[in-house]
């Protein structure tokens, strides 16, 4: 259906605040507060790998196998979320199967981030390096939403606002967030930077306005081709200059998002 509006939101720090857990398998340290798209962007040939498993499956396997294990018969289910360069799937899946990392690495990240957060929305993915041919980070996510989110959902609706979810988790992690009233339609799962920016475009074709709403490097495309970029900082995840200067307006909290929608009269 098309109409006057269409909100494109990220989810991980835009509508849900996040507890982040990477295991730095080659230092065997554990690093918390982590922003994932700044470990991909590091250094070329880096690649976040999703396996779209439940976290609590990944914690009931035997730690001493390999994580191969993971994608032996579910090789549909692995998918490339983000990468700092062009990496084929087959590739990706290759250092999978072809790592010697154990599956106890994983399960240490997210046992730490359970530990950190209870909440139903949860993630876990592997950054593989493509140089190296291997794993060299796991993560694993929880996450709740931010405070009033329910009540910016229903103030949307009130101004005829449709609202999409485009966002790099999978499809599993995101289904979670149907409960908030999100049309299950509207939901973009491991959406890339560049495919977000799709998403914003095809809307815009659909829609008289397009608002675009992130809080990171990963939405910065999507926020120069919306009609009115939004960026978030509720997640206080230090953004660049480069992202602050992609977004038409800054928020401190998502509850702002309907008064500066109204601001700027849309």
């Amino acid at each position: 259906m098309s109409g006057d509006l269409a909100v494109v939101m990220d989810v991980a720090g835009t509508i849900m605040r996040m507890y982040r857990v990477a295991k730095d398998i080659p230092r065997d340290a554990i690093l918390e507060k982590v922003i994932t798209g700044e470990l991909i962007m590091e250094k070329s040939g880096r690649a976040l790998v999703v396996p779209q498993i439940d976290p609590d499956v990944i914690i009931s396997c035997n730690p001493h196998d390999l994580i191969g294990v993971l994608a032996k018969g579910r090789e549909e289910c692995i998918k490339i979320s983000c990468s700092s360069s062009q990496i084929s799937w087959d590739e990706a899946l290759r250092i999978l199967l072809r790592s010697a990392i154990k599956v106890r690495e994983l399960q240490e990240a997210c046992a730490m981030a359970l530990a950190r957060c209870q909440g139903n929305y949860r993630t876990a993915g592997l950054i593989i390096d493509q140089d190296l041919g291997e794993i060299i980070y796991a993560l694993s996510t929880r996450g709740i939403p931010f405070p009033g989110l329910k009540g910016v959902l229903l103030d949307l609706e009130a101004m005829g606002a449709d609202v999409y979810l485009a966002s790099g988790d999978s499809r599993r992690s995101l289904n979670s967030l149907v409960d908030l009233g999100i049309d299950p339609s509207r939901i973009n799962p491991l959406a890339n930077p560049q495919r977000k920016k799709e998403i914003v475009s095809e809307l815009k074709k659909r829609y008289a306005k397009v608002i675009m709403v992130g809080d990171g490097l990963n939405d910065i495309y999507a926020l120069k081709a919306s009609d009115l970029g939004v960026l978030t900082i509720e997640q206080k995840t230090r953004p660049s200059p480069r992202l602050m200067d992609s977004a038409d307006v800054i928020i401190e909290r998502i509850c702002d998002l309907p008064g500066i929608i109204k601001k700027y009269g849309f």
